[in-house]
C-alpha cells in the first residue's frame, strides 16, 4: 500500500512539474501579464489536480492536458465573475446607503443628502486599520487579501470593516438628517 502511494505521488509530481509550464503560458495569456494572478490560477488548477488524480490517471495525456487547460479558463472566468461581483459593490456616492443596510437602517434616500466630500472626510476620520480596511475593500479587494496587506488574520479584516461600517454610519447619519431637515424645511 505504501509503496502504491509513493508512485501515485511520483507520478502526480511529474505531472505537475510537466505540465506546469504550459499552464502559465495559458495563464500569461488570460491574466494579461498578472506574475501574481497566473502563479495563483496555476497552484488552484495543480491542487485540483492533485485531489482528483485518482481518475485523472487513468486518463490519456490528451485528455489530462485539455481537462487542465479548461479547469484553468474556468477557474480564471469564476475569480473574474467574482471580481466584477465585488466591484459593483465598491462604496461611493451612488452606493453609500448600502453601507448602512440592516434592519433598523433609515431610508437609502436619507443617503442622498451625503456629498462624496463628506464621505471621504468621514472615512479619513477613520483610525487607520479601520481606514485601511474600508478604502482596500472599497477598491473590492476580499478579505484575505486585505489582511495579507496590512498582516491581519481574516477575522481581524472582518471585525475592522464592520466597525468601520458602524463609526460612519454614526458619523454620516446625523449630518445627512440634519440636512434632510433643512431642504423639506
Amino acid at each position: 500500500m505504501r509503496e502504491e502511494l509513493d508512485r501515485s505521488d511520483m507520478e502526480y509530481a511529474d505531472f505537475a512539474v510537466r505540465h506546469q509550464s504550459i499552464l502559465m503560458a495559458v495563464a500569461r495569456n488570460i491574466c494579461g501579464g498578472n506574475a501574481t494572478a497566473c502563479d495563483d490560477l496555476v497552484q488552484d488548477v495543480l491542487l485540483r489536480a492533485l485531489l482528483k488524480w485518482d481518475s485523472l490517471r487513468g486518463w490519456g495525456e490528451p485528455e489530462r492536458r485539455a481537462w487542465l487547460v479548461r479547469v484553468l479558463h474556468n477557474r480564471f472566468l469564476d475569480t473574474c465573475r467574482r471580481s466584477r461581483t465585488e466591484a459593483t459593490t465598491v462604496i461611493n456616492l451612488g452606493n453609500v446607503h448600502k453601507l448602512f443596510e440592516e434592519p433598523d437602517a433609515p431610508d437609502p434616500e436619507l443617503w442622498e443628502c451625503v456629498t462624496e466630500a463628506e464621505l471621504l472626510q468621514a472615512v479619513a476620520l477613520l483610525p487607520f486599520n479601520l481606514r485601511r480596511t474600508f478604502e482596500l475593500h472599497s477598491e473590492g479587494l476580499r478579505h484575505a487579501e486585505i489582511g495579507r496587506r496590512l498582516g491581519a488574520p481574516v477575522g481581524t479584516v472582518g471585525t475592522w470593516l464592520y466597525h468601520a461600517r458602524l463609526k460612519l454610519r454614526d458619523q454620516l447619519r446625523d449630518m445627512a438628517e440634519a440636512r434632510r431637515k433643512l431642504g423639506s424645511g
